[in-house]
């Protein structure tokens, strides 16, 4: 079984709507290259379960982690679940909290859920918007980021632009990570 602060558990609750299609992908890291390597899996909201992610994370080379993808397939359409990867390792302040509500749209921020991952922050959002929505999404995370400060990660919004989707990892299996993510905050 998988961790009840695992994010799965908050990802399930868009299992709910009709009809939705889930990808997520084996990957394999490799530092400052363009695409990682990555075995994608489709999966039916029915057929999503904890059993299914641990089965998952138990079949992963020693090489590979486990990622969910932000691009779902709902009712014969594609949208994307909101996610960040911040470039900050510790804890959510106050000042950071304040940037995301000021430049994130109020019904993705509200529906928002925040992870430790090991290296950095995660977050979610039960929102799902369309592919447009999602690019202009990507581009007020940059706007987060302050002059002297970075707290979104650049370099991860640029990799997922240009592969028409987000992700983030699921699982702690090659060995580069400090733990699986872990819920530490969540705004409703």
């Amino acid at each position: 079984m998988i961790n009840k602060d695992h994010p799965y558990f908050f990802v399930e609750k868009l299992r709910d709507k009709k009809n939705i299609v889930f990808q997520l992908s084996k990957y394999i890291y490799k530092p400052d290259s363009l695409f990682d390597e990555r075995e994608y899996i489709d999966i039916v909201s029915d057929n999503l379960s904890e059993e299914y992610i641990a089965k998952l994370i138990n079949s992963l080379n020693s090489d590979q982690e486990l990622a969910i993808h932000s691009k779902v397939h709902v009712n014969g359409r594609f949208m994307h679940i909101p996610m960040i990867d911040f470039s900050i390792e510790d804890s959510l302040t106050a000042d950071t909290i304040y940037r995301l509500k000021k430049l994130l749209p109020i019904n993705i921020f509200k529906n928002m859920a925040f992870y430790d991952s090991g290296r950095s922050l995660h977050a979610y959002s039960t929102t799902l918007i369309s592919p447009k929505q999602w690019i202009e999404f990507m581009g007020r995370l940059l706007l987060v980021n302050k002059k002297d400060l970075e707290i979104i990660d650049n370099r991860w919004i640029g990799h997922r632009l240009l592969g028409g989707y987000s992700s983030l990892r699921w699982s702690n299996n090659s060995g580069q990570y400090l733990c699986e993510p872990r819920i530490i905050k969540s705004i409703f």
